[in-house]
This record gives structure tokens, C-alpha cells and sequence, in this order.
């Protein structure tokens, strides 16, 4: 299995996943541990400040039982190919639109079931994208935002919202290696103000381009955010 992202959301994914009994897991990650974010980030502790994150993780999750592959690097357009590959599942909880898109595009052209994450403020969403098995995240978004939108930087991030949304993801991702494919499909909604989580199936949407194969060539063009930085950011 693929972790992409060690924050916020990959850290309690990861973390729920390995002591699961998921016995291999790819932990990919170019950041170092911040003090700020250890409220969140659940991997790490006061002592693995300022270290690698995907090091940090890696013995985190070894210690869980796990047999970990740490990369330092990033989802680039380039190389996100050879880093789904040889995967049966990834789990993706990156900090921005472009690599949400880049990652749903590489997994539909490998053929690799992905579940992903986002949140702001207390609020968020879960999904896991099936090959051939339904909807798409582009079926639900359709494209990188083009306009300004609200930010973890600006806005903020509730760290309780960010492990329920982490951990929803190991759920789904649970469920697929199980067998269960109705985990695909379903949009997960979580309002941590209102305490409520529910879940409505999604339909293919007609003309998606993740769908017809469109994005297969991951085109680095298609990942750049706007010039002003618009959509750039969205989440833990």
C-alpha cells in the first residue's frame, strides 16, 4: 500500500492501517516534522521535530509491525506512475488540489484503487475511486479550482476533524482490501460542529475526463496551479 503524505491525514491513516495488520506500507513525503502541526500529525512527537517526516513515520510504523519503504519525494507528474506502481491500493492525504488530481489520474491509468481526503476548519470529505468501478473524484470536483478558495493556511484546520477524516480513510481503504467494493463511490461528508457524518453514492458524471482515459497522459500542464495561487491549497 501507498501513503501519500504524512500529515494530518496520512499520519493517523497510516498508523490506523499498520496496526490493522496491513504488513507493507510506501510512506512518501518530501517535508520535515513542525512543532505546529503535532496536534495533528499523530506519526510524530516533540523528539522527531525538524527530521524527515517519511523517516520519522517509518519507524513509527515499523514499531507498529509493519514492513515500511520510506521515499522522500513528492506526487509530481513525472513520477507518479513509478510510484503507484507495484501498489494494490493507495491512500492519498496530500495538502493540495494539484496532487489530489494528479494522484486519482495516475491510479486510474494503473489501474489502482485510491482513497482520499480533505478538510478545512472542522469540515470534510472522504472518497475512494474504483477503476472501472463507478465514479471518479473528477465526477465529484471535476478539476484543480480555478477560483480563490478558503485554505488551511487561511482559514485553519481542526485537528479532532482531521483524524476523523484520516481514519474514515483507513476505514474505506480496510473495506477494499476486503473485498467490499461498495466502498467506491460513496462521498463521505463530515461536520465536526454539527457532529454528523453521512455518506451519498455518487454517479459517473457524463463527459468526466478522468473517466474516458482524457487525463491519462498526466500532462505536468494540467497540474499547474493558477498564477495568482488560486486552489493551490486546501487541506491538512
Amino acid at each position: 500500500m501507498l501513503v501519500v503524505g504524512a500529515g494530518g491525514l496520512g499520519s493517523p491513516a497510516a498508523l490506523t492501517l499498520a496496526r490493522s495488520g496491513v504488513g507493507r506500507i510506501t510512506l512518501l513525503d518530501d517535508d520535515a516534522v513542525d512543532e505546529t502541526n503535532l496536534h495533528r500529525q499523530i506519526l510524530f512527537d516533540d523528539d522527531d521535530v525538524g527530521l524527515p517526516k517519511v523517516e520519522r513515520g517509518a519507524a513509527r510504523l515499523r514499531a507498529e509491525g509493519a514492513e515500511v519503504e520510506a521515499r522522500s519525494g513528492r506526487l509530481l507528474p513525472g513520477t507518479a506512475l513509478d510510484h503507484v506502481a507495484d501498489h494494490d491500493l493507495v491512500v492519498e492525504g496530500a495538502d493540495n488540489f494539484a496532487t489530489k488530481f494528479l494522484a486519482v489520474d495516475a491510479c486510474l491509468r494503473a489501474g489502482i484503487p485510491l482513497v482520499q481526503a480533505g478538510v478545512v476548519r472542522w469540515t470534510g470529505w472522504a472518497f475512494a475511486t474504483v477503476p472501472g468501478g463507478g465514479a471518479c473524484l473528477r465526477c465529484v470536483f471535476e478539476d484543480i479550482p480555478r477560483d480563490r478558495v478558503e485554505t488551511c493556511a487561511g482559514a485553519g484546520v481542526i485537528g479532532a476533524a482531521v483524524g476523523v477524516l484520516g481514519a474514515l480513510e483507513a476505514a474505506l481503504a480496510i473495506r477494499l482490501l476486503l473485498g467490499d467494493a461498495t466502498a467506491a463511490g460513496e462521498l463521505w461528508s463530515f461536520d465536526g460542529l454539527a457532529g454528523s457524518l453521512r455518506a451519498r453514492p455518487v454517479r459517473p458524471r457524463a463527459g468526466c475526463l478522468g473517466c474516458a482515459g482524457a487525463t491519462h497522459d498526466l500532462a505536468p500542464e494540467r497540474y499547474a496551479p493558477p498564477a495568482d495561487g488560486a486552489g493551490r491549497a486546501e487541506l491538512e
